[in-house]
């Protein structure tokens, strides 16, 4: 167990400011914490400007000094679309010596903000919401993600977990939000104590011994996502798709051919244009994660498609 149990309202300082745990909003008694398979995700409040933040306190095997590190490194991208989070504070004996003097397990716990949205899995499992996508959410979408994608690589940087659980989504779906960086991939880093492997639905197939921990680790994750965003406002793809899955192929699917799936996801794409066909089909062929197309060639595409008049 760990040795921070919050209580509603309980006080915590970092870095020189006074934060409260909240409740959460159905247990009054009990604080608002989300339990990942990595972390619990507990939600403070500034009481001086009412703000709400998140406070991520990693499991043991997740620690390490890689992380402090990279809540630095990562910092100077805060300000561009997508990364938000990069705006963090790793807690450290510098940072936030009196709350680890009594909390130990809050060594490499990471503050940044809060973000409430749903995600793109969530929205894939909502049945409502998915019946209200439309075309043109897909183009904008795709777009605005794949604008984050290139962004990364352009900057010698991988999230190398890109996944529908790891984005979320403005309300309007103009907007997206990368989350969990803390294994992100760039050059000089330290390793992640785990490098990632991907999640199902989306890893490779063939990955090598350090997995998706890699300059080209986005690039399958990345064109199984896109084409996920691209697809979903078509009644033919959803109908194949068992409800409340997380992502639109299981992983013994990804990289089979001549099922129904596979074919209607093709003809889906083929209608919208030729080019998002013929990068889908690059990254289900590859053989490694650098043969798939690079996200500068996904945003040139998508940037021409959304600029032209929808005809479905």
């Amino acid at each position: 167990m760990l040795s921070f149990q919050p209580a509603p309202g309980m006080p915590l300082r970092i870095a020189s400011t006074r934060y409260e745990c909240t409740a959460h909003p159905l247990f009054a008694h009990s604080a608002f914490i989300i339990e990942g398979s990595e972390s619990f995700v507990y939600q403070l409040r500034d009481p001086a400007r009412n703000t709400l933040h998140a406070l991520k306190v990693l499991k043991p095997s997740y620690r390490g000094e890689y992380i402090a590190r990279r809540a630095i490194d990562l910092r100077p991208h805060h300000n561009q679309p997508g990364l938000l989070l990069c705006n963090r504070i790793c807690l450290t004996t510098e940072t936030a010596p009196d709350a680890i003097s009594v909390f130990p397990d809050l060594q490499y716990a990471i503050f940044m903000p809060w973000v409430d949205a749903r995600s793109w899995s969530g929205l894939m499992q909502n049945k409502a919401a998915s019946a209200a996508y439309r075309p043109a959410n897909a183009r904008t979408l795709a777009l605005q993600t794949a604008r984050v994608l290139r962004y990364l690589e352009a900057h010698h940087l991988a999230h190398t977990d890109i996944a529908g659980s790891n984005i979320f989504l403005a309300p309007g779906l103009n907007q997206v939000q990368l989350l969990d960086l803390e294994g992100m991939y760039y050059e000089g880093a330290i390793p992640p104590a785990l490098p990632s492997r991907g999640s199902p639905g989306y890893r490779h197939p063939r990955l090598p011994g350090n997995g998706q921990y890699c300059l080209a680790g986005d690039r399958f994750a990345g064109a199984i996502l896109l084409t996920e965003m691209l697809t979903w406002c078509d009644p033919v793809v959803r109908a194949l798709i068992a409800d409340q899955s997380e992502s639109l192929f299981q992983p013994q699917q990804l990289q089979t051919i001549d099922n129904p799936l596979w074919q209607a996801v093709r003809t889906s794409l083929s209608a919208i244009d030729a080019s998002l066909l013929a990068l889908f089909d690059q990254a289900w062929a590859s053989s490694q994660l650098s043969d798939c197309p690079e996200f500068t060639r996904w945003n040139q595409h998508l940037e021409r498609i959304a600029a032209a008049p929808i005809t479905r």
